[in-house]
């Protein structure tokens, strides 16, 4: 069972058995970035137009992007891979915004390629006051990324939110999209009203991180409530059997069943913690609740009714010492707002360099969806 286990759990980051140096190895992600620069150059090389939205569209997409270096740019792979396998009829219901979040967007690398406005409704640039395009250009300077990040979030957001769109997307930069995203993310969204309680919602989640989903310690009282009822289960039931069946009273011993209670049991359970809360207790495919445990921000879905509110929220919280998933959570747990993921991911980080600045890089390295790697081709 030990050495199954180590096979069996060495992509699960909650383990015991973790391997680290193996478990961030590019499966899925290597096919669909392949697949999304394949698709970007087509476009790149071909002067026939694109299809675009038509009417008030089912989603807008809006995708913040700045300048990384040369060899740390992810956007055209983010853009590539959410447009790759739509149908034309899904396409038309999508608004795709790509923001170029410079002040001066001659100094993002894309800027001006052809693809972009081939594939994009709208390249989305700074069309703000005076007063604002100089406090954007203070943040530029003085490499105030969080109020800068926070200004330019709301910003798209109200720009999506103008498209008419009933739901807003969020995708950040750097990431890649599974294929059939869309069509999954449109029945999670639909399922909702259904499957869960008509309590306000925020968001649903596109990715998550499963080396936040492991065992709590402020859940140590449920876990071992849950051992000591699985001793009790299985004392009661071998003595229960050895009173009931006498050819049982040998092999059931008091002794034996000292061994199998306070022995073999305890180094079962010791084993099930060992092997990981992903592995043992994993996600159906779905949409469950997230309210803890959630990260980062690659990607989410807003409901067109919140994005108001949510504007006015980061206009409020640009002073603020918080990023935006931090400003999501607290909002969320203020307003008492439901947050909810799609199982499984729908999307893969695979930045390495953080827009955050310097200082974030590591972390960056670190989000990470495991089962997203394991999606077949």
């Amino acid at each position: 069972m030990y050495q199954y286990l180590r096979f069996a759990s060495a992509r699960d980051p909650t383990s015991y058995f973790f391997d680290k140096a193996s478990s961030h190895e590019r499966r899925h992600s290597l096919y669909r970035e392949q697949q999304a620069y394949d698709f970007i150059r087509s476009k790149n090389a071909s002067s026939a137009p694109s299809n675009k939205a038509e009417g008030d569209p089912f989603m807008c997409v809006g995708i913040a992007t700045v300048a990384r270096t040369p060899d740390q740019q992810y956007v055209r792979g983010t853009i590539g891979s959410l447009l790759q396998d739509v149908t034309q009829h899904e396409r038309q219901t999508i608004y795709l915004m790509p923001f170029i979040a410079h002040t001066n967007p001659h100094h993002h690398p894309i800027y001006g390629e052809p693809w972009l406005t081939t594939l994009a409704d709208r390249v989305l640039e700074y069309d703000v006051s005076p007063e604002d395009l100089a406090m954007l250009r203070r943040f530029e300077e003085g490499h105030h990324y969080r109020n800068k990040s926070m200004y330019d979030y709301g910003y798209l957001l109200d720009k999506c939110h103008q498209t008419g769109a009933s739901w807003i997307a969020m995708i950040e930069d750097d990431v890649l999209a599974r294929d059939g995203w869309f069509p999954t993310a449109k029945r999670a969204l639909e399922s909702i009203p259904d499957q869960h309680s008509s309590t306000p919602w925020l968001y649903i989640r596109l990715l998550y991180t499963e080396g936040l989903l492991g065992w709590n310690s402020e859940e140590w009282l449920r876990y071992l409530g849950h051992s000591f009822a699985c001793f009790l289960a299985l004392s009661s039931l071998l003595l229960i059997s050895r009173s009931r069946y006498p050819r049982l009273q040998r092999s059931l011993s008091n002794t034996n069943v000292a061994v199998l209670g306070l022995v073999i049991l305890p180094s079962y359970i010791v084993l099930y913690f060992m092997a990981g809360r992903v592995i043992m207790q994993p996600f159906r495919a779905g949409v469950h609740e997230m309210n803890r445990f959630g990260c980062c921000s690659q990607g989410f879905i807003f409901p067109r009714s919140m994005v108001p509110r949510l504007v006015e929220r980061t206009k409020r919280a640009m002073d603020e010492d918080y990023y935006i998933d931090m400003l999501l959570e607290r909002w969320a747990d203020a307003e008492h707002l439901q947050r909810y993921v799609v199982v499984p991911s729908l999307l893969q980080h695979v930045g390495g360099r953080s827009s955050k600045g310097w200082g974030y890089d590591e972390n960056a390295g670190t989000t990470w969806n495991f089962g997203f790697e394991d999606h077949p081709p």
